[in-house]
């Protein structure tokens, strides 16, 4: 198998979020990329993913089970890592075909995100709710359910102005569904020029 092409994207105090370009394949081939990708960016030979019974992915010993997290879209695979605790990961490619963010945010965000939303012009709302989107399912991946409780926490509708795209990192107190976080987001443009947003979300107790 060809090395994959990958480059570190986000860091979370000592998490990592690396981009990779993966051959097309299935769920098995991409979880060998991010493997090899990740051993590639930490130095580390010991680094092994495997599919819990729940088809999550997770890390064997002497690491953190749920110190990896992935996320594939199209040709994109983003993937997580932290030695020691559980992280979480998310990417969303931008669609401005039939995507209602306004509607989208009511349905599956807080209320208070969804309001902040809708006071926006159509642009705005846009990106503003894929930084949600991608922030949010990131956080909620640490928790091991995922956005299996839906969307509606962690409520960031106190740090939109905070939850930029340029990398810079949030800290977000324990929730009822998750202990406490730190959280960044960044975006870029893919071939197609879309905006891709991608998020790591690290437990920090």
């Amino acid at each position: 198998m060809t090395t994959p092409r990958f480059e570190v994207v986000l860091a979370v105090a000592d998490a990592i979020a690396i981009l990779v370009r993966p051959m097309p394949g299935g769920r098995a081939e991409r979880d060998q990329i991010a493997q090899i990708a990740l051993r590639e960016a930490t130095q580390r030979d010991d680094l092994s993913i495997y599919r819990r019974p729940s088809e999550r992915p997770a890390l064997r010993p002497p690491y953190h089970e749920l110190g990896v997290s992935l996320s594939h879209r199209t040709d994109l695979l983003l993937a997580g890592f932290a030695a020691g605790s559980a992280v979480g990961v998310d990417i969303e490619v931008e669609d401005i075909n039939g995507f209602e963010p306004v509607a989208f945010a009511a349905d599956h965000f807080s209320p208070r995100e969804a309001a902040a939303v809708a006071t926006l012009d159509s642009a705005a709302a846009l990106e503003v709710c894929y930084r949600l989107w991608v922030a949010k399912e990131a956080a909620l991946k640490i928790s091991g359910r995922g956005i299996f409780d839906g969307l509606d926490e962690p409520d960031l509708a106190a740090q939109l102005n905070l939850l930029r795209t340029d990398g810079a990192t949030i800290h977000l107190g324990a929730g009822s569904r998750l202990p406490p976080i730190a959280l960044a987001v960044t975006r870029f443009s893919n071939a197609a020029d879309q905006s891709v947003y991608c998020a790591l979300a690290r437990d920090m107790r």
